[in-house]
């Protein structure tokens, strides 16, 4: 290291080494406790712990360390203070992720268990969908409209509710959402929950079409992966079923019931496939649109189209005689719409503070927990390649791109001697 010149004075005492290195390092420090003051040689001196400190024509060595060292605790108590606040408001985030979604999905199918007993002894359930999916749209219109307000606020954004887009694109994305939710909630009618919840997970393989014939775009390496991937973990869930002798292995069965309620799930996917690579189209095209705006328009039309079909259907009349004569519906309706609308919000929140992957992390163990409570709860069979084929279908975004570095470093230098042999 470059060394300072000797300064041996009288005023001073014995003659002291500056190391440059220790300068600038001490520099930098000082330039992250908001001490931008210059360390120069002239005025830079050392005390007996060996650290550097600048000199004022008023203030000693000691009291100039004084000053400085409580800078530097202050600068790195707020610093901890604000670290832990990340911590803790993340665990926060994802805990609420989980638990509102673990609550959505075991009141969506204890709503199935509502009602009057049927021959095959189950219940009727409550089956006005939508009734539901109107529902849960009054339920995140309400908590869009409280997010918007106050990004309004605290942020200065425009006051907008409709954020300028054409009514028309609100109109073709609502229909492909709210055909997303009712198709997915009437399956249930059909087939168990943890049969909905992983079929469902193979919402990449229609978003991966659409954005190809809506969108226009060139479709990855990764991508198709991620769809094989997927493929593989639903062929082993759906025809690895369990042994006939355990209770439950009848979920399994390639009845007609069975099959009907695997084509609402199809019908589900594919509206995903038009809704979610339109949302996308919306966000590049109109700068005022944000997460909340998209979220209050799209269950605005969404209630509005429930709202008709109710109407032209007479649904009202029977879900409201439904809730008189069973009045425990109410209670898991409530539930229902709480935990839709408060799992949003903290999707949002956890997404705007680490990024979308944290997010699919999260909702992937949330998937895996929902099957879980479901098997527990409600007594739902599932043989151990079921449960593989749940684990590859769940972490098939997160083993997707491994796979497809693996592909490329096995593809990549042959490609390249083929191309030297040509």
């Amino acid at each position: 290291p470059c060394r300072a010149a000797r300064h041996s004075t009288a005023q001073h005492g014995t003659a002291q080494r500056l190391s440059t290195e220790h300068i600038r390092g001490r520099q930098a420090m000082a330039t992250e406790s908001d001490l931008t003051f210059p360390l120069d040689k002239e005025n830079c001196r050392t005390d007996s712990d060996g650290d550097i400190y600048r000199l004022d024509s008023n203030e000693d060595v000691s009291a100039q360390k004084g000053k400085t060292n409580g800078a530097l605790k202050t600068k790195t108590a707020k610093k901890n203070s604000s670290t832990m606040w990340d911590s803790v408001s993340f665990c926060l985030y994802v805990l609420g992720v989980w638990i509102s979604f673990l609550v959505l999905g075991w009141t969506q199918e204890a709503l199935g268990g509502v009602g009057e007993e049927r021959a095959d002894g189950k219940k009727t359930g409550f089956k006005y969908t939508h009734t539901l999916v109107l529902l849960q749209s009054l339920g995140n219109m309400a908590v869009a409209v409280v997010f918007i307000l106050l990004e309004s606020m605290w942020k200065g954004k425009p006051l907008t509710l409709n954020a300028g887009v054409n009514v028309r694109h609100w109109i073709v994305a609502a229909l492909g959402y709210q055909g997303a939710h009712f198709f997915g909630l009437l399956s249930l009618q059909y087939v168990t929950f943890p049969v909905q919840i992983v079929c469902k997970s193979c919402k990449t393989i229609p978003v991966l079409i659409g954005e190809v014939l809506i969108a226009g775009e060139r479709a990855s390496l990764k991508k198709f992966v991620s769809v094989f991937i997927l493929s593989i973990g639903v062929i082993l869930f759906l025809f690895f079923k369990p042994s006939k002798k355990f209770k439950g292995s009848d979920e399994f069965e390639m009845t007609p019931e069975f099959l009907f309620g695997l084509m609402m799930i199809l019908l589900a996917l594919i509206c995903d496939g038009v809704y979610g690579p339109y949302q996308n189209y919306i966000r590049d095209n109109y700068h005022l649109c944000g997460a909340f705006h998209l979220m209050f328009n799209m269950n605005l039309w969404q209630g509005i189209f429930s709202s008709i079909w109710c109407l032209i259907d007479g649904e009202f009349a029977e879900a409201y005689s439904f809730l008189l004569k069973y009045p425990e519906a109410l209670r898991l309706l409530i539930n229902y719409c709480a935990s839709m609308a408060l799992g949003s919000c903290f999707i949002y929140l956890l997404q705007r503070r680490c990024g979308a992957l944290v997010v699919t992390k999260t909702t992937t163990v949330r998937k895996l927990f929902s099957v879980l409570v479901s098997a527990y709860y409600f007594g739902h069979t599932i043989s151990p390649v079921q449960w593989v084929g749940v684990l590859v279908v769940f972490t098939s975004k997160l083993s997707a791109p491994a796979v497809t570095n693996l592909i490329k470093g096995l593809v990549g230098p042959r490609m390249s001697d083929s191309k030297k042999t040509q």
